[in-house]
């Protein structure tokens, strides 16, 4: 090449260069991942205005219902849902070519029937090279790949401009962007917590049936790693894309206030990847607050207090909202029955969380009624209960409506249906205390009185145990597995079997958050073994019961119990 070609090339170098800087989008200089993400999640720009999105169809979308989280969740790994395939967009799926195997992986990771339309569309090419800064945007606003295929008819168009754009970008190339701890070559890492102060028959039947399970899933997913034949049964690289798993039960002694610095001292020694089952004394207060912290995904402990600020998001999954849930369908029921201005409700209840939780969510839900009055009482022990009973009956309060929420302490319950003022006075109570009454574990006036006791109930009634159950008990028999506290082993297994179906579906793809969403996507048809009549989860839900009966004796069978009201959303 000579001098002068050089030279001449040189020349028009700045030529070149101004016509690359004014096709290319001019993306802001800064983009703030934080203001990217606050975006992708709440559908608020970076100014605090809602963004709109308009679909194929012409349906405009903004704010909140316009937020990417709605469809490709929190993880950026989409889904499946009512006949649509949400694809995933993490940067490891966006900045790569489109993979071959998708529609392989599709059909692995979700089993459930779709119609002949919906496996067509899905099945159809989608080739498309890998993209870039410039052409996402494009892709963004548009709504066309960079092959100038349309995408489908959900997925919006959106004004954004280059500041916006640029955040949104900057959080997408984060989206599940690194393999969350708790994951080895070998093992994924699950802890357990328990604490002092409960039942130890229950904590050992939780352990057996939990520790049982696990290696009983080791035994088999060895088996099948062994197997040649598993690559094309999973269709997928199957010994790359399974781990075995690895229990690590956390211990948590002494107050709760020392909870949450015992929790930093485990997970500091072993992270795990999630936590699993478990109870504690008291509320799961600390430990919910704990994982989301870590953002740690906690599955179905058993706990009758949870975190009453999670309705929704949050990383624990729980069975039902507890004792929050019982206080509100007694209430419910109390104005299904004529509650109205001018009744007078007792409320009695034990100092500990047991008692203090129902007892203030039902005084925070009756204020809403205008006009009906409660008196609520702590006690502490048998004595101040005592002492307040006799301070009631001095003053005639005792012709009300009583309410006592006893914590674990049922012979509290015994103590009030002794009285002699009460004895036409129905008595309402929590699941626990009317269990461990209905079952005679308490004193002589609770038998002499049972059919005076009426108790929320958010559980299956015991005449409609399902056919599951039947499947979970032979199970615990191949297990050698002594059925000794039947609802903590069911639904420790029910739990486990989550998790393994849900374990199964991620494929390599380690993410939490991931895990989180296949956790909500496996409830529905996963072993229901009858502890509760429906369980299912939608997007962000974290109760997977939602409501409940209204129970008491049954007047022709003392050794039943009937439901006096119909199950209840409250």
């Amino acid at each position: 090449m000579t001098y002068r070609t050089i030279a001449r090339r040189l020349a028009s170098l700045p030529l070149v260069l101004l016509a690359l800087a004014l096709a290319a989008p001019a993306f802001a200089a800064k983009p703030d991942p934080e203001l990217g993400r606050r975006l992708y999640e709440t559908g608020i720009d970076r100014k605090g205005n809602p963004i709109t999105g308009i679909d194929h169809n012409d349906i405009s979308y903004e704010g909140e219902q316009a937020a990417c989280l709605r469809c490709h969740r929190r993880s950026g790994f989409g889904g499946s849902e009512g006949g649509y395939y949400v694809p995933p967009i993490p940067k490891d799926f966006l900045y790569e070519s489109s993979r071959s195997d998708r529609n392989d992986r599709f059909r692995a990771a979700f089993l459930e029937a779709q119609s002949v339309q919906h496996w067509v569309r899905v099945r159809m090419p989608r080739a498309r090279p890998a993209y870039t800064d410039e052409t996402l945007a494009a892709a963004i606003r548009e709504g066309y790949s960079p092959t100038g295929q349309k995408f489908d008819a959900l997925m919006p168009r959106y004004t954004l401009d280059d500041q916006d754009m640029a955040n949104l970008i900057a959080h997408l190339k984060t989206l599940s962007s690194q393999i969350s701890p708790g994951v080895d070559d070998t093992f994924m890492h699950f802890g357990m917590v328990l604490s002092e102060g409960i039942d130890p028959g229950e904590r050992e039947a939780m352990i057996r049936t939990t520790e049982a399970f696990f290696e009983w899933y080791n035994e088999r997913l060895t088996g099948d790693k062994n197997l040649i034949a598993s690559e094309r049964v999973y269709g997928m690289q199957f010994r790359e894309s399974t781990r075995l798993w690895k229990l690590h039960l956390w211990e948590l002694k002494g107050d709760s206030k020392s909870w949450p610095r015992q929790l930093r001292s485990h997970y500091k020694k072993t992270p795990v990847f999630a936590m699993v089952n478990g109870m504690v004394a008291g509320s799961w207060n600390p430990i919910g607050e704990f994982c989301d912290e870590q953002k740690l995904p906690c599955l179905f402990p058993l706990t009758q207090a949870a975190q009453h600020t999670r309705d929704l998001g949050g990383y624990t999954i729980y069975y039902s909202r507890g004792l929050e849930l019982e206080a509100d369908l007694i209430l419910q029921h109390l104005y299904d029955q004529g509650l109205a201005s001018g009744r007078s409700i007792v409320q009695l209840h034990q100092a500990g969380p047991g008692g203090a939780i129902p007892a203030a969510r039902f005084n925070a839900r009756i204020a809403r009624l205008p006009g009906v009055e409660v008196e609520t009482l702590a006690y502490t022990d048998h004595a101040s209960l005592d002492k307040a009973l006799n301070e009631l009956a001095a003053r005639g309060e005792l012709r009300h409506d009583i309410i006592i929420w006893p914590g674990d302490d049922a012979a509290a319950v015994d103590r009030v249906l002794a009285r002699p003022e009460l004895a036409a006075t129905d008595i309402y109570t929590s699941s626990r205390a009317f269990e461990a009454i209905h079952s005679g574990a308490v004193g002589e006036a609770a038998k002499a009185n049972v059919g005076r006791l009426i108790a929320a109930w958010p559980f299956s009634l015991p005449e409609d145990r399902h056919p599951d159950a039947y499947r979970v008990r032979a199970w615990m028999r191949s297990r050698a597995l002594p059925v000794t506290a039947e609802r903590i082993q069911f639904m420790s297994y029910y739990s486990l079997g989550i998790l393994r179906d849900a374990g199964r579906h991620m494929f390599e793809h380690y993410h939490r958050d991931y895990l989180m969403e296949r956790i909500e996507h496996e409830v529905d048809g996963a072993v229901n073994p009858g502890f509760y009549p429906n369980l299912e989860l939608g997007p962000e839900q974290r109760f997977v019961s939602k409501g409940g009966y209204v129970v008491r004796t049954d007047a022709q069978d003392s050794s039943k119990i009937k439901a006096i009201s119909p199950w209840m959303l409250p």
